[in-house]
């Protein structure tokens, strides 16, 4: 049965007054006995035992157009950070003011508002920088100390991820905001990511793997997903691997003449919001151009489309052109672009950026 969780956008029909109706927007609170929704008409609070029928809706499209591309960027950047999400994040805004940022509570439970710190050691930017979602509420430059001080404090450089509004477009809200104080507080851009999405089914296709090639699913991780990808075999990476509310790992399995089998590549499909997000796309350098990456984002898109997903995405550097152009053969299309910033000084010397990926990985 469906649960709805604070931070979900759904659909609740229910029983008023002896007539049915529907709330529909985001889950502000859930409990035993009700279920309050941020609706059109203000919160509305549920009796549980009034609902009739309740289920998940992705973010809601903001202009015309396909389902994949009518989102606002700020809400796809919302379901990458969910489905990549360590058990170090916290919430800067105006209810969690900086001298708060310091409280241990654990891994936030729902996508919030204003800017997420996120700390992982040994992962990749995408879990070590403050995502820049939302005006926080606060100066910004009260906002921009407080995450140099959360970091310092952890014994990482302060970093941040920053976003355009759209394909080719000006910087969001949010992260205009900021932009600004970036380059004199010591802070050097990345190189561009770009975020591409897809609908499911387009990219599914009717295509087999190549002959000799098995794609095999498993809900877990496993020690040669771990190594493929270049991630240390520990807790945490395990954790931050199926920190999603739903994780499929998939693998490409070259079936040898003798029966034996080696691995070729692996793709890891997180589900979120509706949405499926593709990450952690490797395939063996020396195995290229066999058609193993584009098998496993197919078998990955026919996973999510057999569920109901309408919609996918994928983070990718935009000078990765080869996995760029696997994924729009396959039906991709640039959404918006992001960045990475570091401020360099507080590195220790450390001045190499958190690229985010291996030199193996597609996205």
């Amino acid at each position: 049965m469906f649960e709805p969780q604070p931070g979900m956008r759904v659909v609740v029909r229910y029983s008023d007054g002896g007539q049915l109706t529907d709330a529909l927007g985001h889950v502000l609170a859930a409990d035993a006995d009700s279920v309050t929704v941020d609706s059109k008409r203000g919160p509305v609070r549920i009796e549980r035992a009034s609902i009739e029928l309740a289920h998940e809706i992705p973010p809601a499209p903001q202009r015309p157009g396909p389902v994949h591309s009518t989102v606002s960027a700020a809400d796809l950047r919302r379901i990458s950070a969910q489905v990549w999400l360590p058990g170090e994040s916290v919430w800067l805004n105006r209810d969690a003011v900086a001298e708060e940022l310091t409280s241990d509570e654990g891994a936030v439970s729902a996508v919030e508002s204003g800017w997420l710190l996120r700390a992982a050691a040994g992962a990749d930017a995408r879990a070590n920088s403050a995502l820049v979602l939302t005006d926080p509420q606060i100066p910004a430059e009260e906002a921009l100390g407080a995450v140099e001080k959360w970091y310092i404090d952890r014994g990482l450089p302060p970093a941040l991820q920053i976003f355009s509004g759209e394909a080719g477009g000006e910087l969001d809200s949010a992260s205009a905001q900021v932009s600004q104080l970036l380059r004199p507080a010591g802070f050097s851009p990345s190189d561009t990511w770009l975020t591409m999405t897809a609908p499911a089914r387009e990219v599914a296709g009717a295509a087999q793997p190549p002959q000799g090639l098995e794609i095999v699913q498993s809900d877990q991780a496993h020690t040669a997903h771990l190594a493929a990808w270049g991630h240390d075999d520990t807790e945490d990476m395990r954790a931050l691997l199926h920190s999603a509310p739903q994780v499929i790992f998939l693998s490409a399995v070259a079936v040898h003449p003798d029966g034996s089998k080696s691995l070729v590549g692996a793709v890891r499909l997180a589900i979120a919001s509706k949405w499926g997000w593709l990450d952690n796309l490797v395939v063996n350098p020396q195995l290229r151009r066999r058609g193993a990456g584009k098998a496993l984002v197919q078998a990955a898109a026919r996973l999510a489309a057999v569920q109901g997903i309408r919609s996918l995405g994928c983070d990718v550097p935009a000078a990765n052109e080869e996995a760029a152009a696997l994924l729009a053969g396959l039906g991709f299309k640039e959404h918006h672009r992001f960045w990475f910033a570091v401020q360099e000084a507080a590195a220790g010397g450390n001045t190499e950026q958190p690229t985010g990926l291996s030199r193996r990985r597609s996205c």
